[in-house]
């Protein structure tokens, strides 16, 4: 044990010189308070004039089946999901099928005229569609 001893001691000295080293007392310097300077907001590198996403929705073209169509269709989609097909009327007959039975109400009366508009309008030569362009998410 004799031999740690001075090992030890060395290490307390060590020790207490370095606490008086680096930790001077607040009384002796006062320190100078930090001004953190917020950085500038950084230009946006897109076109700040562009909507923001699901802020601009495009309506059904006229027709007489428009108001079916608003009903049947509006109620889950944007209208741009509907403009962006290209169905057939085999297609669209069975994609309103589909919706009817997922719970769009469609008078059973007024089904065919809904399949006729969506063809007119959203057929197989539809290239009314142009995808909004908007300004990136959380900007």
């Amino acid at each position: 044990m004799r031999r740690r001893a001075p090992f030890f001691a060395f290490l307390a000295v060590a020790a207490l010189l370095a606490c008086a080293f680096f930790d001077q007392p607040a009384a002796a310097k006062p320190r100078k308070k930090s001004r953190r300077h917020k950085p500038a907001a950084a230009a946006a590198n897109f076109d700040t004039r562009l909507p923001v996403l699901g802020t601009h929705l495009s309506e059904f073209p006229p027709g007489a089946a428009k108001p079916v169509a608003d009903q049947a269709c509006l109620s889950c989609h944007a209208a741009d999901l509907v403009w962006q097909q290209r169905l057939t009327e085999k297609q669209w007959t069975a994609s309103v099928n589909k919706m009817i039975g997922w719970g769009a109400e469609v008078p059973e009366a007024r089904k065919a005229e809904l399949v006729a508009y969506l063809v007119s309008n959203f057929g197989p030569d539809n290239t009314k569609f142009q995808p909004v362009v908007t300004r990136p998410v959380g900007r």
